[in-house]
């Protein structure tokens, strides 16, 4: 591997399928095995926050230490039942999710004797924040017991408040994702002066925006590219080479 911390295997925004995401799983993990100082955190963004027959797939094939982000959450409500679909009963007061233990990936197929003690703590539960409405409640949001970090989606917010792809400083949709950003950690301090947990911030790079001036604000984790950006880079910086070299 490069080194990056964690990849993101993305199912709301792909033609991706459980099949793909699962040998997608297999090589990452495959990239990481014996090299610790190279260790990549698979991150899973399901199709949407409510499917729990998915998030269950999900979960089954998705070996901690790992990471499901949960599109589209615009209420405390929708939040607790995002985590309530990745908890086992009784371990959370309100978890559904079902258990197939001995014939799972995530399991090492009923090999790995610490995986109901350790599945919940290395999970990391993601929602994603991505409307006016749904920033308006932040502090509840970040509040519910099992939500680890609140992901900004800058584009879906341009678009809820139609400023689409409008990311000039200065304007409506940096204004509204600086308070986003300021409403998540002042949550996260309130949340952890109750006790309730951590919460981190996180979330997409927006076009023209640093990684410094965002891991500074206080981005603790941060989308800074996609496989498709990436390879579109290098093909144009390709082509732009080669026309230069045939005039």
């Amino acid at each position: 591997g490069i080194g990056y911390s964690h990849l993101v295997v993305d199912m709301e925004h792909s033609p991706v399928d459980m099949s793909t995401a699962t040998s997608i799983l297999r090589a990452i993990d495959s990239a990481s095995r014996g090299k610790v100082s190279i260790q990549n955190t698979p991150i899973v963004r399901a199709t949407t926050h409510d499917d729990v027959a998915q998030t269950k797939r999900i979960l089954d094939v998705l070996r901690p230490p790992a990471g499901i982000i949960f599109p589209m959450v615009e209420n405390a409500q929708q939040a607790e039942a995002a985590v309530a679909s990745t908890r086992y009963p009784p371990h959370h007061p309100y978890g559904i999710r079902g258990c197939a233990h001995p014939f799972v990936r995530a399991s090492q197929y009923g090999k790995n004797d610490e995986y109901f003690d350790v599945d919940s703590q290395d999970l990391l539960t993601i929602v994603q924040v991505e409307s006016e409405q749904a920033i308006k409640n932040i502090p509840e949001i970040g509040m519910v017991n099992g939500v680890d970090a609140i992901f900004l989606g800058p584009f879906d917010i341009s678009c809820s408040i139609g400023e689409m792809g409008n990311f000039q400083e200065g304007g409506r949709t940096m204004d509204m994702l600086q308070h986003a950003e300021e409403l998540v950690l002042e949550t996260a301090k309130q949340k952890r002066e109750n006790d309730k947990g951590g919460l981190i911030l996180a979330g997409f790079r927006s076009p023209g925006r640093s990684l410094d001036e965002m891991f500074s604000v206080g981005y603790q984790f941060v989308s800074g590219s996609v496989d498709l950006g990436l390879l579109g880079s290098a093909a144009n910086e390709d082509w732009s080479l080669a026309q230069k070299a045939m005039k």
